[in-house]
């Protein structure tokens, strides 16, 4: 079974039920936790005359923080065993899947879990897919969990 559950988060509904579900397969199989944030530092402009390069990283930073703090409330009443990490992409590793690929790999996960939101056509065209990016780019399990229809 999975011992080492690897849960990509971010500030999205079904990046919550993710980390419900990873919570819920955890207890079933007294596997450890590792919640991750990846700040996607790669695509900041530092020459951008309208920003500065400094204030938008640290406030990057700062939603990085508020969202894994906001995981550990779910996670310390859960009884599960847990470590959070914030990742910031980089020349080596630009794209956020890449970056929680090589995490889950460096940590040796047996699982990867993220949320998708099932996009199609042109949205998904146009924004691409992380999730389906980890799917192609993982060497071990990814388990896909899909937003609430409206």
């Amino acid at each position: 079974m999975y011992k080492k559950i690897l849960v990509a988060v971010d500030s999205s509904d079904t990046s919550k039920l993710a980390l419900k579900e990873s919570i819920k397969l955890a207890k079933e199989s007294d596997s450890t936790l590792r919640v991750v944030y990846v700040m996607d530092n790669f695509n900041i402009y530092p020459e951008a005359e309208y920003l500065s390069y400094k204030d938008m990283q640290q406030s990057l930073q700062h939603e990085g923080e508020m969202i894994l703090d906001a995981a550990k409330k779910s996670l310390k009443s859960s009884g599960v065993s847990y470590g959070q990490h914030l990742i910031k992409t980089s020349a080596r590793n630009p794209r956020i899947a890449e970056a929680i690929v090589a995490d889950a790999d460096k940590w040796k996960a047996d699982l990867i879990v993220v949320g998708t939101h099932g996009r199609r056509g042109f949205s998904h065209f146009l924004l691409g897919s992380v999730a389906e990016s980890i799917v192609r780019l993982a060497t071990k399990p990814v388990l896909l969990i899909r937003g609430k229809s409206k």
